[in-house]
């Protein structure tokens, strides 16, 4: 120590200024290590945090397949005696991270059409000597589903009228880990059963947000038109184009969603269209757009 000393009084002052300078960098190259460190490690926390957080919710086909499966561009109306006067699409809201949300219904009303959505339940029965629950594939299976069903909730559902048949499409890649063969034992081209459960969307007057009656049709108010068509006057858009409104919040994805966490998931429903024969309704070429959407509930 005493050499070094010597040695660095014996330099001249061009020479420590050079070695002091050269020490004074050392020493905060060695600081700064540690600090970018740091905030390196809190850049890829808050990306770790993005990714594992995000609100993931998609409007699907009935079986958590791609949207595109979801087909509502034709319906079957005919006013012969005898002919159906309804006709019912399911569909489902498929997520992970979200253990309620919100769903949305609008339409415009140049059909005079009655919709309603129900919750769906897709059919499944114990087999004999097995404790899990398996889906029903076949109609016999999903008959005996229906009468346990209507047994055990004191219902009284009927097959013919309140079940669709209905063919699962090609398996949905948008969801992350959603493992449908695995969790639902799902594949492309199984026949399911879904029954008609709970009404949550009535087609009354009183179930819109914005409905009033005129000459005996549910048609839409103003309120809500700044929010369609934005600063485009209601003068000019008629009476059947302005879009009525629909929703119910606090829908729960799954049963029980205390341990449910991230898991995938699809929760499917029932779009019903009704209409009145004496309408003549099958002569009216009329399009209307309806809109379907989902969010999460805070």
């Amino acid at each position: 120590m005493t050499s070094i000393i010597k040695k660095y009084k014996s330099l001249s002052l061009k020479m420590k200024i050079q070695l002091i300078t050269a020490l004074l960098l050392t020493l905060a190259i060695i600081v700064s290590i540690p600090t970018l460190a740091w905030f390196n490690h809190q850049r890829q926390i808050a990306e770790l945090q993005r990714i594992k957080s995000p609100d993931l919710l998609y409007i699907s086909a009935a079986a958590g397949e791609d949207v595109k499966y979801f087909d509502i561009s034709t319906i079957k109306v005919s006013d012969k005696e005898g002919a159906p006067t309804s006709q019912m699409f399911p569909f489902a809201v498929a997520g992970e991270y979200v253990t309620s949300f919100t769903l949305q219904f609008a339409h415009t009303t140049n059909s005079p059409f009655v919709y309603k959505i129900y919750y769906g339940i897709i059919l499944d029965y114990i087999p004999e000597g097995k404790e899990e629950k398996e889906i029903c594939k076949t109609a016999p299976a999903a008959r005996a589903a229906l009468t346990a069903y209507n047994a055990e909730h004191g219902t009284s559902f009927v097959f013919e009228n309140d079940v669709i048949e209905y063919k699962v499409k090609a398996a949905w890649s948008e969801i992350e880990d959603f493992d449908r063969d695995s969790n639902y034992d799902l594949a492309a081209g199984d026949t399911i059963y879904i029954l008609k459960g709970e009404c949550i969307k009535d087609g009354t007057a009183a179930d819109y947000l914005n409905a009033q009656t005129v000459d005996g049709r549910i048609v839409a108010t103003n309120k809500y038109h700044s929010e369609t068509y934005g600063t485009y006057s209601d003068t000019y858009v008629n009476r059947y184009a302005e879009p009525l409104y629909w929703q119910k919040s606090e829908i729960p994805s799954v049963p029980d969603s205390s341990s449910w966490g991230s898991h995938p998931f699809f929760k499917t429903f029932i779009l019903e269209v009704s209409w009145d024969p004496s309408t003549m309704i099958s002569k009216n070429k009329e399009t209307d757009m309806l809109y379907i959407s989902a969010y999460r509930d805070q």
